[in-house]
């Protein structure tokens, strides 16, 4: 007994090896057919296995052989991509012309518009002061000179504290006792030494008959050399407080 052939599979339908041939993987550079598991194309060599890490992608192409639908699409977004930029062109063009603005033919002169001068008619005149200019003289410093007093000496007695008058020196002074030389002159040297006691200044004893403003014949105590009779009242006084009542101002001059 003999077992029939296979029938054919209807018409429209396709077997099992037609199937195997259309799902069989192929190079996706030169179409030639390589077992699932293979890392390189034995034809052209390209790597069929995509590397640890990296994504695999098959590049289609567009062939004439492509289905209609998508060359419809293609032609689609081409329309869509020129009306966006007609619409983008327009719209940058009337952002660069201002509101309002209205187009002159070229062939037809534009109106003149009429200048109307500036006018200051009710705006304040602000008048500018001028400050006057103030020239200051330089300043000049004049030397200043002073002149100090020719004050002689007076010679002091050794071991006394008694003075002598100044030797050509003209001024006045405190009188405090007149003694007669014919006492000699410890009297006059004696009340010298109470008036130092006591705190006066200067205190000297001098000889009338050397100077022609006092009457001569006496041994003159006084205290005091002042070249000005105001300064020798000032110190009266003092003289007066300190045991001579009597005393007074005297002129000592050798002419």
């Amino acid at each position: 007994m003999t077992t029939p052939p296979p029938e054919p599979p209807p018409e429209g339908e396709q077997g099992p090896e037609q199937l195997a041939a259309e799902y069989e993987p192929r190079c996706p550079r030169c179409g030639a057919p390589h077992d699932p598991l293979q890392e390189y194309c034995l034809e052209c060599g390209q790597r069929l296995v995509a590397l640890p890490g990296e994504s695999y992608w098959r590049t289609v192409v567009w062939s004439r052989e492509s289905p209609v639908w998508l060359w419809i699409a293609l032609g689609s977004l081409l329309l869509v991509a020129l009306a966006a930029g007609a619409i983008v062109a327009l719209a940058a063009t009337d952002e660069e012309e201002p509101a309002g603005a209205s187009v002159v033919s070229p062939t037809e002169p534009a109106e003149s518009v009429p200048v109307i001068p500036p006018t200051t008619e009710g705006i304040p005149t602000i008048e500018t002061l001028t400050t006057p200019t103030i020239t200051i003289p330089p300043t000049t410093t004049l030397p200043t000179t002073t002149t100090s007093p020719t004050t002689t000496a007076p010679t002091t007695t050794s071991g006394t504290g008694i003075i002598s008058w100044p030797s050509g020196k003209d001024g006045w002074t405190v009188v405090l006792k007149s003694t007669p030389t014919s006492q000699g002159r410890g009297p006059a040297d004696a009340a010298a030494q109470q008036a130092i006691s006591n705190g006066l200044r200067e205190v000297g004893v001098l000889n009338s008959s050397s100077y022609s403003s006092l009457n001569p014949g006496y041994y003159v105590t006084f205290t005091g050399v002042y070249d000005t009779e105001n300064e020798a009242e000032n110190a009266l006084p003092r003289a007066r407080n300190s045991g001579f009542p009597l005393a007074y101002v005297r002129e000592v001059s050798e002419t």
